[in-house]
Order: structure tokens, then sequence, then C-alpha cells
């Protein structure tokens, strides 16, 4: 029986030793996502068409008020606008820019000039460091395995400090 105990006790050790650090930040991102069913948070959604009239981006988000430090949590499903069918096999990308700046842009975790989504469901999450306003931009470079003439929608997102939380409100 000890060395069984003894035996877990040392994998799991050199589970924590040789995981990379950011994976127990995921792992922590996965526990409080409300888009994975572990949260009851309220989550609010905008929508958009691209310029052309061929994709319309839901964008998703939760929570309205956060505390400072805590993730902001972003589902983007790109759909087809004529059928409303999933757009799937879709190449895109989610970037969060202030002041024509680059903050956040959700392929550089895949160190891919893009996130390849079988499902045309995009889930991403980002800790805005400050009050103000942002663009959260849903790019679109591919469809069904096929580049596309690019597409971006952008979302005007204000973010506004409340005692010690954040309120965020996200708009076309």
């Amino acid at each position: 029986m000890k060395v069984g105990c003894l035996f877990c006790s040392i994998i799991l050790l050199l589970i924590f030793i040789l995981l990379p650090e950011n994976e127990f930040v995921n792992a922590l991102i996965v526990e409080n996502n409300p888009f994975y069913g572990l949260s009851n948070q309220k989550i609010k959604a905008v929508e958009s068409t691209t310029d052309d009239n061929l994709i319309n981006v839901k964008l998703e988000y939760a929570p309205h008020a956060f505390k400072i430090g805590i993730p902001e949590f972003f589902k983007a499903t790109l759909s087809y606008k004529d059928t409303n069918e999933i757009a799937l096999h879709a190449d895109t990308d989610i970037v969060i820019s202030r002041d024509g700046k680059e903050l956040f842009k959700e392929s550089s975790g895949y160190s891919k000039p893009y996130v390849h989504t079988p499902n045309g469901i995009v889930l991403s999450s980002y800790k805005f460091p400050d009050s103000g306003q942002y663009v959260i931009s849903v790019k679109v470079l591919g469809l069904n395995f096929m580049p596309v003439n690019p597409k971006q929608l952008n979302f005007a997102t204000n973010v506004t400090h409340s005692n010690d939380k954040y309120l965020i409100q996200i708009g076309k």
C-alpha cells in the first residue's frame, strides 16, 4: 500500500514538474469559463455580418462584470448569412487592440497565423489591463479548407471601472 502511494506521489510530482507553467493557467481558465458549462455567469451576445454579406459572426462574452485581473471569456461563432449554417473548417483569429495597437492575438498562442476551427467556433479569453476603449476583431481567412479574401468584423468594446470590478459592453 505504501509503495502504491509513493509511486502515485512520484508520478504527480513529475507531472507538475514537467508541465509548462501556462498549462496551469489554461486549467484555471477552463475552470471559470462559462462556455464550458462550469460557471453560471450570464452570457451576452452581439452579432454582425461581413461587408460581403457572406459570414455572420455571433460574438458572445461573459461575465458582464468581472474582478480586475480575472479574464473575460469570448466565443465567436461563424455561420453563413444566407443559410444560417455553421461555417465549417474556418481559419480565423480573434484580435484585441487599443488605440491601433494590437494587445492580444488568439493565434499567437498556437504559433500560427490563424486558428483553424472545424466547427466554426473559437473560444478565447483576455485579461483587460485597465478601463478604456478597445476593439475586438474577428478575422476570417479561410473556409472549408480554402483561403478566402480576408474578412474582418470589428466590435467596439467599452471597459469601465467600478469599485474593484470592470464592466464590459460590446457593440457593433
